[in-house]
């Protein structure tokens, strides 16, 4: 009799959690978390169609998991400040398990993958570590190692990669060894095939043993170097910010006066004479410490910074004694646009101008600008050997280049640099990316 009731009780509330009914059923089967893995939207809120689920998840921070039932779910990604959906992305969830929605930016657009957090433990003695490259329309496939000693020694290290030519997330992940107090290891992302080319350095990840963990890459504010994020199965979210920028010289001083400049320690230039763009150099990113010399004679360059992850054109212009800088932030990322995807830009460092102009085809090139500083940049279509660009001044040429090849995917910056010049000649065009 007294089995009998117990059976009646249970069928009379098959829809609630009896821990006396053989176990139970629960209407909440599976649980959800989001991850914002950009820098656009200050927060995002995620949605179980038009529920509310999880509110306010930070850019480069993870949202606390939500219990939902099992089955497939559409779930929509809104502007935490708007409200406006900006993405979405469906996922099964099952009974026990574990998820996590990772919300990032490609080519312009939100973009939303659904990540299942239920990876087998790995082998007694190791921690598992997989790459997610959510970056590869701006930076391309990237190589990474993980290893023990300093990125700066990989150039010249036999270290083979721990993964190569990583466009979007790696299907397997990889084990490492791992102590249960944690291995040390530098982590170093570099462009395929280049072990030079750093594009990100991570010098202290801690792995331990029974780990598993995901490298999230994401782009940065130059286009070029690339910001993580270490996310562990089931746990938390670590940001490791590029601690770099990459800053080039650009000389514009009149007479031809050379020009030597080291940023933080590293050279930029020695000697360098207008018009001339020297190559990007990867310096310590925050507070730039500038030495700086025009024509031999020192130039004060102070109160500048460099944001972590940035691209910048220092711009010395004048003359010895009375030099002026500017530090102009570049955005090497490639154009969104598949109409035109190439960007291109004026910065106009030639002295004695006033606002100059950027025409691409007899079609202006942002706004325009005053000496020591950039136009924005436009998105133009491609060409090949056949575009026709001039800069001029209240009316006056200043560089005129014809049948110009424009690729896509490409970013240039046409500079004006130096003095104005007595006889028109061709643009002092850059390929950035």
């Amino acid at each position: 009799m007294r089995d009998k009731l117990k059976l009646l009780l249970c069928a009379a509330t098959a829809s609630a959690a009896l821990g006396g009914c053989g176990g139970g059923l629960s209407a909440l089967d599976g649980n959800v978390r989001l991850v914002n893995a950009t820098s656009q939207f200050a927060t995002l809120d995620l949605y179980d169609g038009s529920s509310k689920i999880s509110s306010g998840v930070a850019s480069n921070a993870a949202g606390g998991y939500v219990e939902l039932a099992k089955g497939t779910h559409t779930f929509n990604l809104a502007d935490g400040g708007t409200g406006a959906t900006a993405a979405t992305v469906s996922g099964a969830v099952t009974k026990g398990d574990h998820f996590t929605i990772v919300a990032y930016a490609s080519g312009g657009t939100l973009t939303a993958t659904y990540l299942s957090d239920a990876e087998p433990s790995p082998s007694s003695g190791t921690a598992k570590l997989r790459l997610f490259n959510t970056a590869s329309t701006s930076v391309g496939n990237v190589d990474a190692y993980v290893v023990t000693t300093a990125c700066s020694n990989l150039s010249t290290s036999l270290a083979a990669p721990f993964a190569t030519a990583i466009s979007a997330l790696q299907g397997t992940y990889t084990q490492v060894n791992a102590s249960s107090g944690g291995t040390a290891y530098h982590i170093c992302v570099t462009a395929t095939g280049d072990k030079t080319d750093l594009r990100l350095d991570i010098p202290a990840a801690t792995l331990k043993d029974q780990e598993i963990a995901t490298l999230v890459l994401t782009p940065s504010p130059g286009g070029v170097l690339l910001n993580g994020l270490l996310l562990d199965q089931q746990g938390s979210l670590t940001a490791t910010a590029n601690t770099s920028a990459r800053v080039r010289l650009a000389v514009g001083t009149s007479s031809a006066t050379a020009v030597t400049a080291s940023i933080n320690g590293v050279s930029l230039a020695t000697g360098l004479s207008a018009p001339a763009v020297g190559n990007y150099k990867v310096v310590p990113a925050g507070a730039l410490v500038v030495n700086l010399t025009v024509g031999g004679t020192t130039a004060s360059a102070s109160g500048l910074t460099a944001a972590p992850g940035a691209d910048l054109t220092l711009l010395v212009t004048g003359s010895a004694g009375s030099a002026a800088t500017a530090l102009i932030a570049d955005d090497n990322s490639v154009s969104t646009s598949t109409t035109n995807p190439v960007k291109i830009r004026l910065v106009n460092g030639m002295s004695g101008t006033g606002t100059a102009i950027l025409t691409d085809d007899f079609d202006n090139v942002g706004d325009g600008a005053p000496l020591g500083t950039a136009t924005a940049y436009a998105q133009v279509a491609a060409s090949s050997a056949l575009a026709r660009l001039e800069a001029s001044s209240g009316g006056r040429q200043l560089c005129l280049s014809t049948l110009v090849t424009l690729n896509a995917g490409s970013v240039y910056t046409v500079f004006l640099l130096g003095d104005i010049p007595a006889t028109v000649g061709a643009c002092t065009i850059r390929l950035d990316r």
